[in-house]
């Protein structure tokens, strides 16, 4: 709430206060420049706010650094692939695992019931969301030699491995062509569908928004301009200056 966050003199996000529903899919969108990475970076704590609040069921997550947030269910994926590459699809996605409670260190080096049993439910949780995201057949390929879709489909799979509360997602398709695009929101919305979640996409491509994101905000110079339905939100005449110039129909 009336988040803020600067970098020296300079407002990145301005008193931006958003509430995104339980289980809904949000789409964030803007021009280039307009606060959307930055807002991510404060929800999921690798970025400090100046001022405002960012809540999860009435807990201020402001004060929690990134991985107390990640184990609170906030987990987000970035532009560029971070992958393992001399590791297989199965190992990287079991690295997801990690977010989740884990025995101590004793339990590790003897190999004790806690670390076994631990190993045991991430091993479970990485071959279910292998199957789920039909990469069942890739699992033990090197993530190396894998085509660039198959790459992020993989990213997204360490990240939803431990079942998040809130998902923020920076330019999943980035990268994409026509195709690999329509098959990347129908994998999404079908594992939403199946597991609800709260789901924030910040995207270039309008026609990914209208088709995943029944709800949509749009960002310019560090402020909301406007929120609503897709279809609401890109006829808006501030939305259509922010993006080029002058108020047209997208």
């Amino acid at each position: 709430m009336n988040v803020g966050v600067r970098f020296g003199g300079l407002a990145a996000v301005s008193d931006v206060s958003i509430t995104f529903e339980c289980g809904s899919i949000n789409g964030l969108i803007g021009p280039n420049g307009a606060g959307k990475t930055t807002l991510l970076n404060a929800v999921s704590g690798f970025s400090g706010i100046w001022t405002g609040r960012v809540e999860l069921d009435g807990v201020d997550l402001a004060p929690l650094p990134a991985p107390e947030r990640a184990q609170r269910g906030v987990v987000r994926g970035f532009q560029t692939v971070r992958l393992l590459e001399r590791e297989n699809v199965f190992e990287n996605v079991l690295v997801g695992c990690e977010r989740l409670s884990q025995p101590g260190l004793l339990a590790q080096l003897f190999n004790l019931k806690g670390q076994r049993t631990s190993r045991e439910r991430d091993v479970a949780a990485t071959e279910q969301i292998l199957q789920k995201l039909g990469l069942s057949a890739d699992a033990h390929r090197p993530v190396s030699e894998l085509p660039f879709a198959s790459r992020r489909l993989t990213e997204i799979a360490r990240i939803l491995v431990v079942r998040p509360t809130v998902l923020l997602l920076d330019e999943p398709a980035a990268g994409l062509d026509t195709r690999e695009r329509h098959q990347l929101v129908e994998t999404l919305r079908s594992y939403h569908s199946d597991h609800p979640f709260t789901m924030v996409v910040i995207e270039h491509d309008v026609d990914l928004v209208r088709r995943l994101c029944p709800h949509c905000i749009a960002l310019e110079m560090g402020r909301v301009i406007a929120v609503g339905p897709p279809e609401h939100v890109l006829a808006d005449e501030a939305v259509q200056r922010a993006y080029f110039g002058s108020a047209r129909h997208a």
